[in-house]
């Protein structure tokens, strides 16, 4: 999608004309309209205003938007062959909602809130349903032990792990390397104030076949009693189905 619509679905998002939008943010309704109309390059400055104007991302303007795809393993049986139909239906239909009300975030908004509470589990009410929360890994641990997976976290939406119970039962068929991988990203980053890194992740989930990279930021957080936890934010960089 161009970023005149994207332009266009956040004002509508936001329940604004475009000429109001453009008012608000101190722009020529005039330029900016004929720019969308004819496909013209938009600058940045033009994104950066309509961004603040509207409390919205810069992310949300990017043309470049994530390719995410699902599309069922070479040897699935017919149920899978659904499940893989329907987990991409819904995927399909949680990104567009969440983007189309402005609700997606980026790593700068949840490094601001750990500086400012020290990574504190306090003031959390717009973030705690798009992270996950992990009990401290040990060392011998196998799987990790989830605390809590936030209700919009990239888990939740994106590999169908609607409840803290499901976690073992789709990650733990991951392959072990890869499960190795997350334990040992979670033991460096408890020694951390945070971790940012790009995953590989090349998985079938009952006959779902995802292949991409997600961004991961890991920091280690304390709740108001003094319990420990890693705290997990992911955003996706690029999927899709081989």
């Amino acid at each position: 999608m161009s970023v005149g619509n994207n332009i266009l679905k956040a004002c509508k998002a936001r329940g604004l004309s475009l000429s109001r939008a453009c008012t608000l943010a101190d722009l020529r309704y005039s330029t900016l309209h004929s720019q969308i109309a004819n496909g013209r390059e938009i600058p940045f400055t033009t994104i950066d205003k309509l961004s603040l104007a509207l409390n919205m991302p810069l992310g949300y303007f990017s043309a470049h938007e994530p390719a995410i795809r699902i599309e069922p393993a070479v040897n699935a049986s017919e149920d899978q062959v659904e499940f893989a139909k329907e987990l991409a239906s819904q995927v399909q239909q949680e990104t567009t909602a969440l983007s189309d009300w402005g609700f997606q975030i980026g790593l700068e908004e949840v490094l601001d809130w750990l500086l400012s509470t020290g990574n504190r589990l306090v003031k959390h009410d717009w973030l705690i349903e798009k992270v996950d929360l992990f009990y401290p890994v040990k060392k011998g641990d196998t799987m990790l032990h989830p605390y809590r997976i936030g209700s919009q976290s990239l888990a939740a939406r994106y590999f169908s792990l609607l409840e803290t119970k499901d976690y073992n039962e789709v990650v733990g068929k991951f392959d072990r390397d890869f499960l190795d991988g997350l334990i040992e990203a979670h033991l460096d980053a408890s020694k951390r104030r945070y971790a940012i890194t790009d995953v590989m992740i090349n998985e079938t989930v009952d006959g779902a076949r995802i292949t991409g990279t997600y961004r991961r930021l890991l920091a280690p957080v304390t709740d108001e009693h003094g319990q420990k936890f890693m705290l997990l934010f992911s955003k996706l960089a690029q999927f899709t189905a081989r």
